[in-house]
């Protein structure tokens, strides 16, 4: 009686763990069967750098005196972006960019001095910058494989001209005595903002690989202040400086940009693409030989989340 009732314990444990078992093994198949959760959001933000060498038609028809200087082609551009997801399908981002064109000189006079002896030389140039600040909002749309962002958002740009600058320098033989540079500068700057709407979108060719390209517009008001100044600088530290003129006006300035390039991402959370992109702006430089201002060349971009 007693080895039956041994018997009978060891098949109930037996029996039970077999349920425990296959219960699990249950619940198993049904974790895996379970679709991905398509609503969590990414908390990672994504940054963006990049940079471009742009040729330009500023200064390209010879309708301005200062084009003896050439044609002041070989612009710099950089930008850096911070993206962020706050819905499965929508994020906002923040971006700069900075455009450096080449300064342009050159030397109109140069001449010995006797009283007290030394160097007389006078240099004429130009040159600008400008810069862009944006935020914005994107809705992403699947196309097929293709992924589309349409965002809409508002667009500061700040651009620096320097006209015309005459800098007359005399240079003393002896250190002891004292040397003075002399500058007159006619300027113009512009601050304006105003609403940017686009489309960017990203289409895999391969595991790594895919197209990128974008496009996009906007129209800003603002207000242009040109100036003309005078300054004056010693070699022992004094200095001073007068403005002669100085006058503002409302204007509009607008802008179109478009680029079109390969990615590759080689881990998981970094992009790099290399591409060709291309900005047209109307009104945005003074010192120009056209009222549109068209900048291309080749870009690369890094892209990481973190």
């Amino acid at each position: 009686m007693h080895s039956q009732g041994k018997g009978k314990l060891l098949a109930t444990v037996a029996a039970s763990a077999a349920s425990v078992t296959a219960m699990g093994v249950a619940t198993a198949d049904a974790t895996e069967a379970q679709p991905s959760d398509q609503t969590v959001i990414d908390s990672r933000i994504k940054m963006s750098f990049e940079g471009s060498y742009f040729w330009n038609n500023v200064h390209n028809d010879d309708k301005l005196s200062s084009d003896k200087l050439g044609n002041g082609n070989g612009d710099y551009s950089g930008s850096v972006a911070l993206t962020k997801q706050i819905s499965p399908d929508m994020d906002w981002r923040l971006a700069g960019a900075f455009h450096l064109g080449k300064d342009r000189s050159v030397l109109i006079a140069e001449a010995p001095e006797t009283n007290p002896p030394g160097v007389f030389a006078a240099t004429y140039g130009d040159g600008y910058s400008f810069q862009t600040f944006d935020f914005d909002v994107g809705k992403h749309v699947k196309v097929q494989q293709a992924d589309i962002r349409f965002f809409g958002g508002l667009r500061l740009v700040h651009s620096d001209e320097t006209l015309a600058e005459i800098t007359e320098t005399f240079t003393p033989t002896d250190p002891a005595d004292k040397g003075i540079v002399f500058r007159e500068s006619a300027t113009a700057e512009y601050w304006g903002i105003g609403p940017r709407l686009g489309a960017e979108g990203y289409y895999p060719v391969g595991e790594n690989w895919g197209l990128t390209g974008a496009v996009s517009g906007s129209v800003m008001w603002g207000r242009r202040t040109e100036r003309v100044v005078e300054s004056v600088r010693a070699t022992t530290g004094e200095s001073a400086s007068e403005t002669l003129f100085s006058q503002g006006s409302s204007e509009t300035v607008s802008n179109l940009d478009a680029l079109l390039g390969l990615s590759w991402t080689p881990i998981t959370n970094a992009t790099f693409t290399a591409g060709y992109k291309i900005e047209a702006w109307h009104n945005l430089l003074v010192n120009a030989d056209h009222e549109n201002q068209v900048f291309h060349g080749p870009f690369l971009r890094l892209e990481v989340k973190m």
